[in-house]
């Protein structure tokens, strides 16, 4: 997944790794491309916030060279298309890579939020992404304040918008402290002065609020010549008349929801499952502390296991999604037919048979907004069959397998792929070990390996193969004749994983095989 950082030093990492984003002008091309993610700039307008003084003869130029470098840094990268338009450039890509959209974005569900405890858990999260300056080490400071102030703005007011939650909530004498240095930091915003004038008056200090309303008074006249503003005089008066309106109403307890099972839908975790220990490891780093939605795709062909690994993963990450696991195999319903089945899993309380695609999506999504689930998705086709059914909001995952490459769904809506190559020769003689009994199999040095061979070493073809060597034959046996007739199973991927590996996985049509699907 890349991630583009412009909340502090502008910076871009692709899966974990940062990219050499080249001299300052040029980080501050991607900067403002990346701001207006998806509308076009012109070139005047970059060249400007390049060389806000005296930009040389050579700007437009140095511009297309600042862009030609950026498309080389983001080649190989899905998710990021720099195009020309018209007379500019437009920076392609789902805003939520960037911090900044997500910042906003946070900011908005925020505000909208129905109690005071998710508000400050969103608004915590939002403010969480900021490193330092925005546009630091990149921007001119001139430059800096242009695109940057509002944004330092909205921090500053998103903070405020977490403290008045928190006093809501009663947190007043755990907010002395640092409300005590924003306002030396900022002796001219009222409302982190009121903020702190309340505090004090709630922690039983009247003179105090009071002593940090003269100063602030003093502050503005003497600096801008101004008196305060209407709503720091009301409180001024309000402590001055120990108005009881004052004090914190009754803390009220994060809003719950109605008492429903908790839906726990996961599959059996295959047998003997072996290997897979990078990608399971990259399954916890990618999936940690989920504070917005996150897709992962497991892509690769017919037989290299992604359902067998999505479903083990999934048993060993369940307590990580305390509200509940959902599955669907999506082989065998339609997007409308799932979100039926996904809004029965939650016990929506709506009625949605009448409801059409969109409006089952939303409702949808309205009852796994405020929850923290996994919702695992088998044999998607398309990115538009899956699309519907992603959340809009919240901490939950959704874990997809496909054979497809799903490009739109990696591009546009910034799902993390993990292609699955066949399993490693070691790891597939020991998957092999664990599923034939050596009493009933023993095999020669080196039967194993090649038996793993003719297989692709991919995961399903193993398993059939082992479920011959113990129904009837020895391993030695079974390799003697599947060398003779390559053909004899009937694998069907495409393309074979290995010239030797002509083992189609089904034994005449096992891709049918419901219970096969695991494998």
């Amino acid at each position: 997944m890349i991630e583009i950082r412009l909340l502090g030093a502008v910076e871009a990492y692709h899966d974990g790794h940062r990219l050499g984003l080249g001299p300052r002008k040029q980080r501050l091309t991607l900067a403002i491309l990346a701001l207006e993610a998806n509308r076009p700039v012109p070139v005047a307008r970059l060249v400007d916030l390049t060389w806000p003084e005296s930009p040389p003869r050579t700007a437009e130029h140095a511009i297309r060279v600042a862009v030609s470098q950026l498309r080389t840094a983001f080649r190989q990268i899905a998710e990021v298309d720099l195009v020309s338009q018209g007379s500019g450039y437009l920076l392609r890509t789902d805003p939520r890579t960037i911090d900044v959209h997500r910042f906003r974005e946070l900011v908005q569900q925020a505000r909208l939020a129905a109690d005071d405890h998710t508000r400050v858990t969103l608004l915590e999260t939002a403010l969480g992404l900021w490193r330092g300056p925005a546009l630091a080490g990149a921007a001119l400071p001139q430059v800096q304040e242009r695109l940057g102030g509002g944004l330092e703005e909205a921090r500053l007011t998103a903070l405020e918008d977490r403290l008045d939650a928190e006093l809501r909530l009663g947190r007043h004498r755990d907010l002395l402290e640092v409300l005590t240095e924003l306002t030396r930091a900022h002796p001219f915003r009222e409302r982190l002065t009121c903020q702190l004038m309340t505090a004090f008056y709630r922690c039983g200090q009247p003179n105090a609020a009071l002593e940090t309303a003269r100063t602030a008074r003093r502050g503005l006249a003497e600096e801008m010549g101004l008196d305060p503003g209407p709503d720091f005089q009301r409180l001024e008066l309000a402590i001055l008349r120990n108005d009881p309106n004052l004090l914190p109403d009754q803390a009220s307890p994060p809003r719950e929801r109605p008492e429903t099972r908790v839906p726990a839908q996961l599959p059996p975790s295959v047998s003997a499952f072996t290997g897979r220990t990078g990608q399971l490891r990259w399954l916890d780093d990618t999936t940690r502390e989920l504070s917005t939605p996150l897709t992962v795709a497991l892509l690769g062909p017919a037989g290299t296991g992604k359902t067998a690994l999505a479903v083990h993963w999934a048993h060993l990450a369940r307590d990580r999604f305390p509200d509940g696991q959902l599955h669907l195999d999506l082989n065998e319903y339609g997007s409308r037919r799932a979100l039926s089945r996904l809004l029965r899993a939650l016990d929506a309380d709506e009625d949605d048979r009448d409801l059409d695609l969109e409006e089952a999506a939303a409702l949808y999504r309205t009852q796994i907004a405020d929850r923290r689930m996994l919702i695992l998705l088998d044999n998607v086709v398309t990115s538009e069959q899956v699309r519907p059914l992603l959340p809009g909001i919240g901490g939950s995952l959704t874990l997809i397998t496909s054979r497809e490459s799903l490009s739109g769904l990696i591009a546009l809506d910034g799902a993390r792929p993990l292609r699955l190559p066949p399993l490693s020769a070691g790891e597939a003689r020991e998957l092999l070990t664990r599923l034939i009994r050596p009493d009933r199999a023993p095999a020669q040095a080196g039967d194993l390996d090649r038996l793993a061979r003719l297989c692709g070493y991919l995961p399903a073809a193993l398993r059939l193969a082992a479920a011959e060597v113990s129904a009837s034959r020895t391993i030695s046996d079974l390799v003697t004749e599947l060398e003779e007739e390559q053909d004899e199973l009937v694998l069907h991927a495409e393309p074979p994983p290995k010239p030797h590996g002509r083992l189609k996985l089904g034994l005449a049509g096992l891709h049918c095989n419901r219970t096969m699907r695991q494998l």
